[in-house]
């Protein structure tokens, strides 16, 4: 977790609309080098095999003037939609660091629903940004639940970053709980609440949500050199208020 993707915590922004953001067009170097990064990107579970395409985003119909669409693909394993978020954002934050401009695009139909026996899990569509001040401008002006809401005990100063963290519709679906020698992060589901979403789309994206909050989470506390050890826990997508996904022993 390098401190290029911390600085990219705070430019990040999701393009909803690839306009006005210059002629500039993505090399084939540059998605070379987009596919060798993703080689080198950490994985929750190794052993979960996962894998990426990079198609022209007329190729699956994405109609907001991307150049082009990544197609994440997993097995299908325990825990592998956390997985495929935690990886997904350094990809994220990659891009954002190359001043390519991305969007999460959760409802994106696959050309291919799999790939080297792998499932389509969800797609990110990119375009080249020509100027730095087309991505965020100041972050903390973004709309985040208050701190309370996703957060008890001392902050150790990573709580005020993570909780920018992206996710489907903004639902943030996490909680943290410190315990001054341990951090339990859960996936939260307020009774009742959904959002816009479908109600069968709540579970399989908040859990690639919570992937890519244990991304930065981990990111803010590379950057604060707070060592730990990492445990996760199967979450089998039930609708419940709080899931247990992980436990950071602070060392």
């Amino acid at each position: 977790m390098t401190d290029q993707f911390y600085d990219s915590i705070f430019k990040r922004k999701s393009f909803h609309l690839f306009r006005n953001v210059g002629s500039d067009r993505i090399s084939a170097d540059e998605l070379n080098r987009i596919e060798k990064a993703y080689a080198d990107f950490e994985a929750l579970y190794p052993d979960i095999k996962t894998a990426i395409r990079i198609v022209p985003a007329t190729k699956v119909n994405f109609k907001r003037d991307a150049e082009y669409c990544i197609l994440m693909y997993s097995e299908k394993k325990n825990n592998y939609l956390m997985n495929a978020g935690f990886i997904g954002e350094q990809l994220d934050l990659y891009l954002v660091a190359h001043n390519i401009g991305s969007l999460w695009f959760g409802i994106g139909k696959p050309d291919e629903p799999q790939f080297n026996g792998l499932d389509y899990v969800i797609m990110i569509a990119i375009h080249k940004i020509n100027d730095e001040t087309k991505f965020r401008k100041d972050m903390f002006k973004s709309k985040r639940k208050p701190l309370e809401e996703i957060w008890e005990g001392e902050t150790l100063g990573i709580a005020e970053i993570a909780r920018f963290s992206p996710s489907a519709c903004n639902t943030q679906p996490w909680f943290v709980k410190n315990e001054g020698s341990k951090l339990t992060v859960f996936r939260y589901k307020k009774p009742g609440k959904r959002g816009i979403m479908p109600a069968a789309a709540v579970s399989l994206y908040n859990r690639i949500d919570v992937g890519i909050f244990l991304c930065i989470l981990e990111i803010c506390m590379a950057k604060n050199k707070i060592n730990f050890s990492r445990s996760l826990f199967v979450d089998d997508g039930a609708d419940r208020e709080f899931t247990k996904n992980a436990e950071y022993v602070l060392e």
